[in-house]
């Protein structure tokens, strides 16, 4: 190429894409959300959120254009494409759709389409984030035959239950947190539902899983106040002392995490002491009160023997017997708080 050439090269190519941008569809209106029958306004996602709906679609231009000069013409030619069985070459027709005519009559079929070869192709994660924007885009306001809200979150609960099936099962597998921010939106889609319970408590279930115990309470703590007449509100409670019973272990100078723990581990039992896990809630409250006993009894000792400290002392035994007052320890924190009183006279 001469040198005048590699001159001109930039203008052409600037003047070609000038020319494929002004010929591409028209920016589209925003489709309005799914109120009221949408997601529940009290649940909000962060941007972080592993299984949130993918941004709106904007109008493609170039790469992903649509071949179409309408949104009915790109709607047959994705069909024809889904009918001939090329199937990634439909989604593709049935996004750009999306993308480029979203406020039209054929956009909402096209974004479920979207969603449902991605579920055929296997691809649980994004088929349950083109479920998601479904519907908050459309849902409420773009019906579509033979679909409904209720069926799009049926399928994002099967989508999540399957990948929570896959957990630890190696390098390839779902993380726990996309797989329980599946369950929140689920949860936070059909709030009124049955599901949304079992959703919570399977939330709770994959940060289990993974070890993450204070991710797990939190979810399992959230079901009892948000659906107290679930009947998995046992279930829950039970989990939450179970996972607050590992932090105590974890953390096995921090009273406050042991108090959380052996309260929880009551609450469960006095909720349901027929529970299957009744009996370890049992051994565990038991040892987390010898522990927290010993706890507070070393404390005083402490103020005692090494500080020196006669009031701390005092206080500190006082404190143990009003607490414990049948503790093991008991007949030896009053000996020796009788000990240090007398020496105050």
């Amino acid at each position: 190429m001469t040198d005048r050439a590699s001159r001109r090269f930039p203008t052409a190519a600037l003047l070609a894409l000038c020319a494929a941008l002004a010929a591409a569809p028209a920016r589209a209106a925003r489709p309005t959300g799914a109120r009221g029958a949408g997601p529940s306004p009290e649940t909000t996602f962060q941007s972080k959120d592993r299984a949130a709906a993918p941004d709106y679609k904007e109008p493609w231009h170039l790469f992903g254009a649509p071949a179409e000069d309408s949104a009915a013409a790109q709607m047959a030619r994705a069909k024809r494409f889904e009918a001939e069985g090329r199937r990634s070459a439909a989604r593709k027709a049935y996004d750009s759709l999306v993308h480029n005519w979203g406020a039209s009559p054929e956009a909402a079929e096209a974004q479920l389409a979207v969603a449902r070869l991605f579920e055929e192709a296997g691809d649980r994660e994004e088929a349950f984030r083109e479920y998601q924007y479904w519907i908050e885009r459309y849902a409420a306001t773009a019906p579509v035959a033979g679909a409904t809200y209720e069926s799009a979150v049926a399928a994002q609960f099967a989508l999540a239950n399957a990948l929570r099936a896959e957990l630890g099962g190696g390098p390839l597998s779902p993380s726990a947190e996309m797989v329980a921010s599946m369950y929140r939106h689920v949860a936070a889609n059909a709030p009124d539902s049955p599901r949304a319970a079992e959703a919570v408590l399977s939330e709770g279930a994959c940060y289990e899983s993974d070890g993450a115990w204070a991710k797990a309470v939190n979810a399992y703590e959230r079901l009892p106040s948000k659906y107290p007449g679930s009947p998995l509100v046992a279930d829950a409670r039970y989990r939450a002392a179970s996972c607050r019973y590992r932090l105590a272990k974890r953390y096995p100078n921090d009273e406050a995490t042991l108090r959380n723990a052996l309260e929880t581990l009551r609450l469960a039992l006095r909720t349901d002491p027929a529970h299957a896990g009744a009996a370890e809630a049992r051994d565990r409250a038991a040892e987390l009160a010898a522990r927290q006993t010993r706890m507070a009894f070393d404390r005083a000792a402490f103020y005692d023997r090494v500080r020196r400290d006669r009031e701390a002392s005092i206080l500190a035994y006082e404190q143990f017997l009003e607490h414990f007052p049948n503790a093991a320890e008991s007949e030896r924190a009053r000996a020796r708080l009788g000990q240090l009183r007398a020496a105050e006279r």
